[in-house]
């Protein structure tokens, strides 16, 4: 047992998976997705630094049942088996680091992207609350920038999306257990299903967008009755021994809408499903911005009344989240049973490691978010999520991964200069570009008078490179091999190198062998740093 935090690092059970501590990473979507839905090296960076940091679940959001309810240009999805490679290495990815990974699935009906949407009733954007995330999302961008947002919006959202029939209903019900015997078949250990913050789960519940004259609409028994139809057909394509849990919207926290007496009653409905937990929430896109709810949310542990009150209703685990930064106040949260799991979500992308310091007693340590909201403000406007209190370094590291993502490079060169480093080299550019085989891979050396008389310790060099490259699933006929005389310097023919063959991606790493070598390669790595401007440049150290 803990000594300071007994119950926050208490090892916990849902269904069959067990969990080493009741800290989870709730889902936080962070547009870390390639363009045609594929797990990146972002995504895996990010899942696998908050895997390292200690949290006993994690959370991966928004992954897409079907292409209509699409919410990113950078989600994943998981609407076609071709999605399931690199789902396979996001799951083994957090489960290395002894976290139960889970995989949440969803549809975001009216606020999907796309020329096809669906919405349970026949409304338009214009008469939905709408404003205020758009100046959330505008509020840190350039004129310029606000411009092409909104002309990107109005051309991605239509004005009306089409109310959906009792087919489009089946249809979607199945896309939803199609996916989530996709997320089992990956490897992930349970799949929680995205009943909150607005979509299309929410908007059937909703009396204020829902108003269906049919079995799926009117009262709360029918307005219940497609997520739990589609909770149902979830739980029958995974079997009894999959964990299903639910992102629960208790209260819509905006006028005529979802009510927390009603959110009981549905939670009653979900717990006699035998879900594996609720994950209670409150608010959606179009309250989040209400002057109210705006106050609200920056009280510590905004939400866990609505936790508790869910709690006193079933017979399940149920997960708190927002604004719990401290974890004196999760602890106590769990003591006082308003709550059974700890939902983290900004405060571990801003501090993968607090579970690993509140641990360690070094709980002093944890950086906090501040609840400035350029994380959301970035992802509101379509571009992957970054946090303002990261050092350089990690901000550096992410954003050249995000070039990746808006424009893949598939030409990609290794600087190979006869040290360990290269090797490394070799090894990240692996472990980001597994298993990818539309990438084209160049071992390259630059010969000087050193590596001239150990012409056999360059061939293993570069063979050992080559057979890192080819375990990680690149193929072998995508990789090659390029040794040069040195001309104009190393650092000069490497940038000629990379200009004259349009390379998109440059691998380069600083060398530890001597003061001499740093200052050598270090040179180098610099001069191609600053003299590559339309290309993405992995340093490794």
């Amino acid at each position: 047992m803990h000594k300071k935090f007994p119950h926050l690092f208490e090892p916990f059970k849902l269904g069959s998976v067990r969990l080493k501590n009741r800290i989870t990473m709730s889902p936080l979507f962070t547009a870390s997705a390639h363009k045609n839905g594929t797990v990146s090296s972002l995504t895996l960076e990010h899942y696998k630094e908050i895997a390292e940091g200690g949290a006993g679940m994690i959370v991966v959001a928004n992954a897409i049942v079907d292409k209509s309810g699409s919410v990113s240009k950078y989600s994943i999805r998981v609407d076609d088996n071709r999605f399931l490679q690199g789902l396979s290495r996001l799951a083994d990815t957090i489960k290395k680091e002894d976290a139960a990974a889970v995989l949440q699935i969803n549809h975001g009906g009216y606020f999907a992207q796309g020329k096809k949407t669906f919405s349970p009733s026949s409304v338009s954007l214009s008469d939905l609350n709408l404003g205020g995330l758009y100046k959330t999302a505008l509020k840190s961008l350039d004129f310029q920038q606000q411009i092409a947002v909104l002309s990107e919006a109005i051309q991605q959202h239509p004005k009306r999306p089409k109310k959906m029939t009792e087919d489009d209903i089946k249809y979607i019900v199945s896309a939803y257990a199609q996916a989530a015997a996709r997320a089992k078949k990956a490897g992930f250990d349970m799949v929680e299903i995205h009943g909150a913050t607005g979509y299309l789960p929410v908007q059937f519940l909703s009396p204020r967008i829902n108003n269906r004259k049919d079995q799926y609409g009117g009262n709360l028994e029918n307005r219940m009755r497609f997520p739990l139809e589609l909770t149902q057909a979830v739980m029958d394509a995974v079997g009894s021994d999959f964990p299903v849990g639910y992102r629960f919207l208790a209260e819509e926290w905006i006028e005529e809408g979802f009510l927390l007496n009603e959110a009981k009653i549905f939670a009653q409905r979900l717990s006699a499903l035998n879900i594996a937990y609720l994950s209670v929430t409150g608010g959606t896109y179009e309250s989040f911005s209400l002057p109210e709810v705006k106050e609200k949310s920056h009280g510590p542990g905004y939400m866990v009344y609505l936790a508790g009150n869910i709690k006193e209703v079933v017979d399940v685990p149920v997960i708190t989240t927002g604004r719990i930064t401290a974890p004196q106040l999760a602890e106590e949260i769990l003591s006082e049973k308003k709550a059974d799991i700890i939902g983290l979500a900004r405060p571990l992308f801003v501090d993968p490691k607090w579970p690993k310091k509140a641990y360690e007693g070094k709980d002093e340590d944890i950086v906090p978010c501040k609840n400035c909201g350029a994380c959301f403000q970035l992802v509101v406007s379509d571009r992957p999520a970054l946090c303002t209190q990261w050092g350089k370094s990690k901000l550096i590291n992410r954003k050249n991964m995000i070039k990746e993502i808006h424009n893949p490079r598939k030409k990609i060169l290794i600087a190979m200069d006869g040290s360990e480093n290269a090797t490394m080299a070799a090894a990240y550019t692996a472990d980001m570009l597994a298993n990818r085989t539309d990438v084209s891979i160049t071992l390259f050396h630059i010969k000087t008078n050193e590596s001239i008389k150990d012409e056999s310790g360059i061939k293993e060099m570069m063979d050992i490179a080559r057979s890192i490259l080819i375990k990680a699933g690149i193929p072998e006929k995508s990789i090659n091999i390029q040794i040069r005389q040195k001309k104009a310097g190393m650092g000069n023919d490497i940038l000629n190198e990379i200009v004259e063959a349009g390379y998109g991606t440059v691998v380069v790493g600083r060398r530890g062998v001597s003061i001499a070598n740093q200052l050598l390669f270090g040179s180098v790595s610099n001069k191609i740093v600053q003299n590559t401007k339309d290309c993405t440049v992995w340093v490794v150290e």
